[in-house]
């Protein structure tokens, strides 16, 4: 799978192999808190934001809208403010992204969504965003306005979802993320019925 420049390596390593006469399979599993499918909560880039372990278990359970982006350009204000998007929706962008995530290799130019969209969807009140691919920031963008201007708000984003098969629409999205303590971002499984 794809993996950020700069997290840790993804690993599952055999403990125990009943093939090699062990009474049980147990494996090591190592990696990062943004690896996959993962939740980025506010604590991920703002100073005392709110932690994934401090949200409702059902955060992320309700009506989601997917909505597609194929050309390959980000995903910008104009983009968004022509959405029917209302408060207190979770929006998922779908884009050429998805299918890289099952490649073990890192594309650059990924699709990302603006700064200035992140702020409509802010002014819309939004329950949450996601994208598909590891990042909803444009690569090498250190001012990361984006996860700034959406978790500032309190808005956590889900990166490396697998929106291939999702065509745009409105769905009941159920998706539960790991209880990890003081976590700044942790795995989540995310499925939409139509």
């Amino acid at each position: 799978m794809a993996r950020f420049p700069g997290d840790p390596d993804v690993s599952l390593t055999p403990v125990l192999d009943m093939k090699k006469g062990d009474l049980a399979n147990v494996t090591h599993y190592s990696y990062g808190s943004h690896a996959g499918t993962h939740i980025d909560p506010p604590y991920h880039m703002i100073a005392g934001g709110q932690k994934a372990d401090e949200m409702p278990a059902d955060y992320f359970t309700g009506k989601a809208k997917v909505f597609a982006f194929l050309s390959g350009k980000d995903i910008d204000l104009e983009d968004v403010a022509a959405l029917d998007i209302k408060k207190g929706d979770i929006v998922l962008f779908k884009t050429p992204n998805s299918p890289r995530m099952f490649e073990d290799r890192f594309y650059e130019d990924y699709v990302s969504l603006t700064s200035a969209a992140a702020a409509h969807l802010v002014k819309i009140g939004v329950r949450a965003v996601g994208i598909d691919y590891l990042s909803i920031e444009k690569y090498e963008n250190e001012a990361l306005e984006t996860h700034r201007i959406l978790l500032g708000a309190g808005i956590p984003i889900i990166e490396g979802l697998n929106l291939s098969d999702a065509p745009t629409g409105v769905y009941k999205m159920t998706a539960m993320f790991m209880l990890v303590e003081d976590s700044d971002g942790v795995p989540i499984r995310a499925i939409l019925e139509k």
